[in-house]
């Protein structure tokens, strides 16, 4: 995905109240800029809402998937 792609996806993406909370505590708990957790947050919700047919889990999905990238993305390369 290129970076154009990437920014456009999450300008269009709608996040709701408590989308934007998760956001908010997923920053404060990794420690990472919150620009930085909502564009990852925002492409991770795209692609589970584009496959789901029940919504009512999503922000918690999201939420772990998005901790997972935070966590790995952080790990020094051996």
């Amino acid at each position: 995905m290129m970076k154009e792609d990437f920014i456009a996806t999450t300008d269009r993406l709608p996040l709701a109240s408590e989308d934007l909370y998760a956001i908010d505590q997923l920053a404060q708990k990794t420690g990472q800029p919150a620009e930085k957790v909502k564009r990852i947050y925002a492409v991770v919700l795209a692609r589970l809402r584009s496959g789901a047919r029940i919504q009512n889990f999503l922000t918690l999905l999201t939420s772990k998937k998005v901790r997972d990238i935070l966590r790995e993305t952080g790990k020094p390369r051996a």
